[in-house]
């Protein structure tokens, strides 16, 4: 129990985690979860509303709808916010030709997303937890008799045998310009997987593609966050001082036996089976 001056010794963030893809979806090579972590979401608050006031810009800030003009103007302008405040992203990539889905999660895009929260949740808070966390999530379906936050929070800080989730709650992105700043940065980082896998339509979005030049340009990245300085194809991203971390999920670093029985044998991949 936190009694006299020793809550003035707890440290707290909050994450914002949102999801893009659809798990029985052709269109979709990929299902990615990625998450905003930052201690005081109201800084960044403060700057994305003066960003839409000076553009009078009152729309949901989105990937799928870069479109226009101005959508990329708030939209680069509200990526600077991110990356001058204190604030860091993570992702994990789902390719989901490498992965059984009927076999491992029953085709439940509910288990997928439930168990990867919690695998991403544990790579953002690491080895040796230093701080308490509210994780406020895009609005998500779970199955009738499920509570997705109370098994998020039951799972992790059973797992660290601390209070590292204090609370999850899911709210609509539509209210929240971090949600879908994560959105933004997740969808920019999927759109460069896809155009490494020649997955793009000859005729793309231009915005799109400024955007993600834009980002380019900002983080020093020659071609895509998926090619090492030699030019060779990697599946970690990691800009200087962990400020953005982006990995494809690999089960083939362990063996296929091994993988079987770490997944059958537990409800959520372990750090171990993210192979982070």
């Amino acid at each position: 129990m936190i009694t006299g001056k020793n809550f003035k010794d707890i440290k707290t963030c909050f994450c914002f985690l949102d999801e893009t893809g659809l798990l029985h979806s052709g269109r979709d090579k990929f299902f990615a979860l990625g998450a905003i972590e930052c201690d005081n979401p109201q800084k960044l608050y403060n700057k994305i509303r003066k960003i839409r006031h000076r553009y009078n810009y009152n729309k949901e800030m989105k990937w799928a709808n870069l479109d226009r003009k101005i959508r990329f103007d708030v939209a680069r302008e509200c990526f600077n916010v991110f990356l001058d405040e204190d604030a860091k992203f993570n992702c994990i990539i789902l390719d989901k030709d490498e992965l059984d889905f009927a076999k491992y999660y029953d085709d439940d895009l509910y288990k997928v997303y439930r168990n990867f929260s919690i695998a991403l949740l544990k790579l953002i808070i690491g080895k040796n937890p230093e701080k308490v966390i509210v994780l406020l999530m895009d609005d998500y379906f779970a199955p009738d008799g499920i509570n997705l936050e109370t098994t998020i929070k039951k799972f992790v800080n059973d797992h660290y045998q601390k209070f590292i989730i204090a609370g999850v709650c899911q709210i609509d992105s539509k209210a929240s310009d971090l949600l879908q700043l994560t959105d933004l940065i997740l969808g920019a980082i999927i759109y460069d997987l896809k155009k490494q896998e020649g997955l793009l339509l000859p005729h793309q979005n231009v915005y799109k593609r400024k955007f993600l030049n834009f980002v380019y340009q900002k983080l020093y990245i020659n071609g895509s966050f998926f090619r090492n300085r030699f030019g060779l194809k990697t599946r970690n991203y990691v800009l200087s001082g962990d400020k953005i971390r982006a990995t494809i999920f690999d089960c083939r670093r362990s063996t296929a036996k091994r993988f079987i029985d770490k997944i059958k044998n537990k409800p959520w991949p372990t750090m171990g089976d993210a192979c982070f």
